[in-house]
């Protein structure tokens, strides 16, 4: 191996250690899913899904993969997750979303497993990589927060505009009967 080749292959892999600290330092949420026997357009049909939903995936070596997790501190259980051909899905804002379209992925195409991740810091499953695929997004549940909050004032703003009609009414009530 030449010299030339050595630096070559030095400057690759601290290219590739460099990225993958920087993405899991700015993604709290990663999913790791192995593509064995994945073909190419399938591998770029999930990629296309997974970046509308606001995720980026990389795949790379599981030995810069493991010391990335060393590096970066992240649980020390996803190491031995990295298993045969895998791939890291860095998840942006919503993971909810991501495990959706991960999860309907996996149900199409059953060559594809997801084998794990954390959220935050803590350690995921493939059972709660699915659990969490069946909430309602986010949208939905700032919705819901929002109508709960909402219902209170309602029912306040109902009540005192029944008080203040009963008043009208009663104060018609008053001239009529003033009137006669």
């Amino acid at each position: 191996m030449t010299v030339i080749t050595k630096k070559i292959g030095e400057l690759y892999r601290d290219l590739v250690s460099r990225e993958l600290k920087h993405r899991l330092d700015s993604s709290t949420d990663v999913f790791l899913f192995s593509y064995h026997k994945l073909k190419s357009a399938e591998m770029t049909s999930l990629r296309k899904n997974l970046k509308t939903a606001g995720a980026s995936v990389l795949v790379t070596k599981n030995s810069f993969m493991k010391k990335a997790f060393e590096t970066v501190g992240k649980p020390s259980e996803a190491i031995s997750l990295l298993d045969g051909p895998m791939a890291m899905v860095f998840v942006k804002d919503d993971p909810i979303g991501v495990s959706k379209v991960l999860m309907d992925f996996v149900k199409q195409h059953e060559v594809m497993s997801v084998r794990g991740g954390f959220l935050a810091e803590r350690l995921l499953s493939p059972e709660d990589i699915k659990k969490i695929s069946t909430l309602f997004s986010r949208q939905a549940l700032y919705g819901q927060v929002a109508s709960t909050l909402n219902a209170p004032i309602g029912k306040l703003a109902s009540t005192l505009n029944q008080i203040v009609t009963k008043l009208v009414y009663a104060l018609g009530a008053l001239k009529d009967k003033k009137e006669k």
